[in-house]
């Protein structure tokens, strides 16, 4: 058995060599990027990456050390992308364009008295707006020029992300322009004169359902049905005129399609609020840009969400919210969505996107705007 001291000569004899090896490698990187720069190429090339993991673990001879020999080498092209990004050139990478205050249309989901409407009112005031049934109609409105901006809501405080904008807003290729904070309070509506005694049935948004799961539960005998929108569920049961069945909506909507408020602020949580996004057809600018959403894709294999998130963190970023969606034809394969603090314009930010940009697959920033209050 060798004596510690002769194993650390050894290991320091070693990594003299590794140093003066790990220096020409770099250089050699270096060569690579200005390459790819020079001939418009793309930055990050797996299959590339993966060959040449397969091409050097074939050429160690211990079996046993293949899966740390195979980790070593992701390590080392992991610090060459690190490195490559100092040279990609941080002007131009985006191009926003000012935001439209004028002579603009807005469109929301549901009907007037609906959270989606209180929110476009609250946000731009009073605008020429168009209301649409499906979140998707809105967005199919924006693409086709119908509208210049919608609103639509991305989260709630109790029941967490709704789902289906995040698979809209990249689908349709949109951005996010800016955010609004809505208070939101949850109401239990009838037709006149109907007490909650008679209800055998109460409608509202999957959404508003859930925000009062637990008064709902203390009345088993209520059936709960999905409606489109928590304004459409309460204009629905006014033309119905049945006392059995109510809705779960805002007071807004008590007024505007005459019902009475059989109990009100049902909502589990009295911190209830909406987060809802602003959404356009182009990457806009502002001077009091505060937090960046970026959605991108990444190899599937151990460390690729580690290798994005130590750019975040190697840079002082705060990271304020992460998100996956499957990606619909790849099994168990995601999408990811992250807000973070700071601006495209920020130096720091530009020199972190970049590098992030060397390990994904795919990356767009889905917007660059002012966070609500």
């Amino acid at each position: 058995m060798k004596d510690l001291n002769t194993c650390r000569q050894e290991i320091d004899a070693i990594d003299t060599q590794i140093m003066k090896l790990f220096e020409q490698r770099m250089k050699v990187s270096k060569n690579v990027i200005e390459y790819k720069l020079a001939h418009d190429m793309e930055i990050f090339q797996p299959e590339r990456e993966k060959a040449v993991i397969e091409k050097n673990v074939q050429r160690m001879e211990s079996e046993e050390l293949k899966t740390y020999g195979a980790a070593f080498i992701q390590d080392v092209m992991d610090i060459s992308k690190s490195y490559q990004a100092e040279f990609i050139p941080t002007q131009d990478l985006y191009h926003p364009l000012p935001h439209k205050n004028e002579n603009i249309v807005v469109g929301y989901q549901g009907v007037p008295g609906a959270f989606g409407h209180q929110a476009m009112l609250q946000y731009f005031g009073e605008v020429d707006n168009k209301n649409y049934p499906l979140f998707e109609d809105v967005y199919k409105a924006i693409v086709n020029h119908e509208i210049d901006y919608g609103i639509v809501p991305l989260e709630n405080s109790s029941t967490g992300a709704i789902n289906d904008n995040y698979d809209l807003v990249r689908n349709y290729n949109l951005y996010i322009v800016g955010e609004y904070n809505l208070s939101i309070s949850q109401h239990l509506l009838g037709i006149k004169g109907a007490q909650l005694e008679d209800l055998k049935e109460v409608y509202s948004h999957p959404q508003g359902l859930h925000q009062c799961s637990h008064f709902l539960a203390k009345h088993p005998q209520i059936i709960q049905k999905n409606y489109t929108n928590t304004a459409a569920s309460a204009k629905y049961i006014s033309q119905l005129q049945d006392k059995t069945k109510g809705a779960i909506a805002s007071l807004q909507a008590a007024q505007l399609y005459n019902l009475d408020v059989i109990q009100e602020d049902i909502h589990n949580s009295s911190m209830n609020h909406t987060r809802f996004i602003v959404i356009g057809r182009h990457l806009e600018d502002s001077p009091h840009a505060n937090v960046c959403s970026i959605v991108f894709t990444l190899q599937h294999k151990v460390g690729a969400l580690y290798s994005v998130l130590k750019a975040v963190k190697d840079h002082q970023i705060n990271l304020s919210r992460i998100e996956s969606r499957p990606i619909v034809d790849k099994n168990w394969q995601y999408y990811f969505y992250i807000d973070l603090e700071g601006s495209i314009h920020d130096q720091n930010v530009k020199m972190m996107l970049q590098e992030m940009k060397t390990h994904c697959l795919t990356m767009r920033v889905l917007g660059n705007y002012q966070q609500a209050k």
